[in-house]
């Protein structure tokens, strides 16, 4: 995860107000260590969904096949084009 800060239990305890603050703001996500059992992750509710709906997308094969598609017929430009194509090229 990026820019995740890691903490046991017994400091995420000391400091939640704060963790739970920033972690809602988006600023940051944290894992917290619990002893004999898998760590937890406090994040961003919408920053969870945004993954969850990524992770929906991709386990689907026809929104895949839909993708490749698009990018394969997606026409670009160089911002030289561009400018020219709205008369503000030389």
């Amino acid at each position: 995860m990026n820019n995740t800060m890691v903490y046991t239990a017994s400091e995420a305890r000391k400091n939640l107000y704060n963790l739970i603050r920033s972690a809602a703001k988006g600023l940051k996500t944290y894992e917290i260590k619990l002893r004999d059992s898998d760590p937890v992750v406090l994040v961003n509710k919408a920053e969870l969904e945004a993954w969850q709906e990524t992770l929906d997308i991709l386990s689907n094969p026809a929104e895949i096949k839909v993708i490749r598609q698009a990018k394969k017929e997606k026409k670009t430009i160089s911002h030289k084009e561009l400018l020219k194509s709205l008369n503000l090229g030389q």
